[in-house]
This record gives C-alpha cells, structure tokens and sequence, in this order.
C-alpha cells in the first residue's frame, strides 16, 4: 500500500513538473487557454501512471503471465512510449515549432533519468547496508528471522518516500536552474534551428547514458539475477557521479547559449552603431557641403533682391515703368525672399552633426504632420562627443515619431525636445503625444511595431550604450497620451 501511495505521488509531480518546465517557455494554444494546463497535466500523470504500474502492459513487454521484469532493458519500450505519449500532448496543447516542444521534452526526461539515477545509488548504497546490518543481527542471534521480514518490508517501504523526494527535489532544483537561464534570454521558440541542435546535444548524451544504464542494470539467467553493481562495486560511485555531470552540463549548457547569444547581439549591436557613425558622418559631409552652398547662395540672392528692388524705384521714379509694372516685380522679389529666408536651418544646435539629425527630422514630422518643435544648444564643453550625442537623438526622436504616427487623424501629433546643461550634467528631454495603447514593458525593452524589430532593438542598446559611456541613467514617463524621455549624461571631465 506504501509503495502504491509512492507511486501515485511520484507520477503526480512528474506530469507538475513537465509542466513547470513549459510555463513561460512555451505558449498554450489560443483555443484552450487555462484549461490547457489542466488537460496536458491530466494527460502526462495519467499516461504515465498507467505505462508504469499496468500489468497488461507489463505482460506484453516481459511475455509471462506475471508481468514480471526479468530484464531491466524492456524499461527502454517504456521510456520511449512515455515520451512520444508526452510529444504528442505537447504539441496538442501547446503552439510553436515541433523542434522546440522536442528539446524541451528531451531535457526534461533527461533531468528525470539523471535525477534518478544519482539518487538511486545513495538509496540503494543505503537500503543495502542497513539490511545486511540486520542480516548480521540474525546470525548472532539478536533478532530472529520474522522480525528481521517485517523491519526489512517497513525500511524498503520507507526508504521509498526518501529516494522519490529525494530525486524529485533534485529535479525540481535543476528545473528551477535551467527555467532561470531559460527566461533571461526569450522563449524556447525564439531561438533558431542550429541553436536548438546545439542545445539538444547534452540532453541527448544523457538520455544515452540512461539508455546504455538500463541495458546492464540487471538480468535474469535461469534463477540467477545477475545485477551491475553487484558485478562492478565502482559503479556505486561512477553512476551518480556521470548524472551529476550530465545535470549540470544540461542546465549550464542553456547559459552558455544564452552567453553566446548575448556577444553576437552585442557585436551586431557595435555593427550597427558603427554604420550609423559612417552613414552620419557621410551625411554630415553632404549636408554641410549642401548648406555652405545655400548660405552662398542665401547671401547672393538676398543682395540681388536688394539690387533689383533699387533698381525698380529708380526706373519708376524716372518713369521709366509703368507702376503696375513695378508692384508685380516688387511682389515676385518678396516671394524670393520669403523662398530664400526657407533655405535656413529650423534648428541651430552649434554642431553640424546635430544640426542635420534634428532637422532631417523636421523635414520627416513636416510630412508626416507632426508638430516639432524645442531647442538644444550642444555642449561643447562638457566633452559629450558629438556623434554619441547624435545617436542618442537620432534614436529618441525616431521613437517619438514612430509613437506620433500610430495616432488616429485628427488627433495630436506632437513632438517637444529640450536639451540643456546644468553644471556638469547635460540633459536631453524628448516629449511626445501616444495613443495610450502601447505602453513601454521597460526601458531595455520597448515594444515596437516597427518592421525592422531587430534594428529597433540593437537602436536602444546603442542608447543605452551610449548613456552608460557617460555614467548616465535613461528614464521615461507615460501618462495620458504623453511620453517623455528624460537623459542625463555627465561631463568627460567630472566621469574622469
């Protein structure tokens, strides 16, 4: 009755922790929301209960009418069978690709079998010694043979409890381990196909070591049952030991990954922030080129107007042309002006850089019909480089018009920024209307509908790269339909 109690536990927390390791790793299908947990719980405990303690099943594994276990390699059939019965309810209630829902099933069997079999040589190292103590009572006639029968059932019924809490509470702290490592870097369905043959390697190695474990475990020749550590007293010692390993290479083999994942986004991200500096400089070149001409030209036009307009009085007051005449020419110079007067900068920082980021985006709110308006003055001596200051905009204003664009026609759409030096402190505040529904899940993680997710999110690690150059901090406020993105960033000389 012990052992059935036993049982019935152990596949109950079983079918829990399959289920453990899934939260937040993979998602539940839409159509079965809550109830989805319950069902793939239901499924895995009774499944599994049913494969392990059924003696049909055990009668056509082990071909005798007792459904006896005469050969510890049959377990294989039932391993193999409990996790194809698991795959298949994996993938019924759970969406994402078949590859991911495989390796996360094979590395919970994998922490299973090794959880076990690291706890199996202590409980029976254990249980063995204790019973030969006893055997040893007999023999001096301390204890006779009926009582040693009952103490020996009620230590195999008790060591029981201890050896399935024992390798459950194993499991559950490694699960614990590896969900950690699992969480910090994104869903199992995120990662890409090499990654995910990459990760299965180690549970597969371990899955292999049980298998190769089961084949030699034991065997019945004739009366004789011929076990493995009977047979090799090493084994004791070599089997929890190699389980161990394959626990810790099958957990640390996540972080690892998720390590390597980590240096590719950040050397993607130092990619892209040194193409935005080529591309900014190239663009500085151009611009400043561009408007060294318009200055030119802004000049020689202004001083022609001029010209003509004298020229204009003279002739009507010789009464050379007509007055008709001289208003239209009078009313086309002014429309020169007013055409030349627009070839000025909307905004004057005093850095060329920052000059042509801020009104490149003048130009782009200009035709999305978003209000723009402030006033920066760049802080030449604070030692804040300009290209890093210019990144920094380039970036909070791209998300400012980004947030303007998703608000309905007819509604607000404007964008304030600010930037200003405050002893060896130099702020930058950017102030934009939202439509309230998309809120920031943090400041590492601002959620976008951009199509090019990716160059967003490498866009925000050069902010936050950026600011944390210059020991800074990044915060932002949202509140009725308003977002404000306030930076601070410290002087070269008071950071040194």
């Amino acid at each position: 009755m012990t052992l059935d109690v036993a049982g019935l536990v152990e596949h109950v927390m079983k079918a829990w922790l399959l289920l453990y390791l899934c939260q937040d790793s993979i998602a539940l299908r839409e159509k079965y929301h809550s109830i989805g947990k319950i069902l793939f719980f239901l499924q895995t405990f009774l499944v599994g209960y049913w494969i392990s303690e059924s003696v049909w099943v055990n009668r056509i594994l082990y071909g005798n009418e007792e459904g006896m276990v005469r050969d510890s390699s049959y377990s294989i059939v039932k391993l193999a069978v409990l996790m194809c019965c698991s795959f298949l309810a994996m993938d019924l209630f759970y969406r994402g690709r078949k590859l991911a829902k495989l390796y996360l099933l094979l590395v919970f069997y994998a922490v299973y079998e090794m959880s076990r079999m690291t706890l199996h040589s202590v409980w029976s190292v254990t249980t063995l010694s204790l019973l030969d103590h006893l055997y040893e009572l007999i023999m001096v006639e301390v204890l006779d043979p009926e009582r040693f029968v009952t103490i020996a059932v009620y230590l195999q019924n008790y060591s029981m409890w201890f050896f399935v809490a024992g390798y459950l509470a194993l499991m559950y702290v490694m699960l614990k381990a590896y969900r950690r490592y699992l969480t910090a870097s994104g869903p199992v369905d995120g990662i890409g196909r090499q990654g995910l043959w990459f990760l299965m390697l180690t549970p597969v190695i371990a899955l292999a070591f049980d298998v190769s474990w089961r084949i030699s475990f034991f065997r019945q020749k004739g009366a004789e049952v011929e076990f493995l550590y009977e047979e090799h007293g090493s084994m004791y010692v070599v089997v929890p030991v190699i389980a161990l390993l394959c626990l810790s290479c099958i957990v640390f083999s996540r972080k690892i990954y998720s390590d390597l994942v980590q240096v590719e986004e950040q050397k993607n991200g130092l990619l892209f922030y040194r193409q935005q500096l080529t591309d900014m400089t190239e663009h500085v070149r151009e611009l400043e080129q561009l408007y060294d001409g318009i200055r030119g030209m802004r000049h020689d036009v202004n001083n022609y107007v001029a010209d003509m307009e004298q020229l204009l009085c003279t002739s009507a007051g010789e009464g050379q042309l007509p007055e008709q005449v001289r208003q239209e020419a009078a009313g086309y110079l002014r429309h020169m002006q007013q055409a030349a007067a627009r070839l000025s900068l909307q905004f004057a920082t005093g850095n060329p850089v920052t000059d042509v980021i801020l009104n490149r985006k003048g130009q782009i709110c200009e035709q999305e019909h978003i209000a723009l308006e402030g006033e920066l003055l760049y802080p030449a001596s604070l030692g804040i480089e300009a290209f890093d200051l210019g990144i920094l905009l380039n970036n909070a204003m791209d998300n400012a018009i980004e947030a303007c664009r998703k608000i309905p026609a007819g509604g607000e759409r404007l964008i304030r920024f600010r930037g200003y030096a405050k002893g060896r402190m130099f702020f930058v505040v950017v102030e934009n209307s939202y439509d309230g529904h998309i809120l920031p899940a943090g400041m590492d993680r601002l959620q976008t509908t951009k199509a090019d997710a990716q160059s967003h999110g490498l866009g925000m690690s050069n902010m936050r790269s950026c600011v944390e150059k210059y020991y800074g901090t990044m915060q932002y406020e949202a509140e009725e339909g308003k977002f404000v993105l306030t930076i601070m960033l410290q002087g070269k000389e008071f950071c040194s």
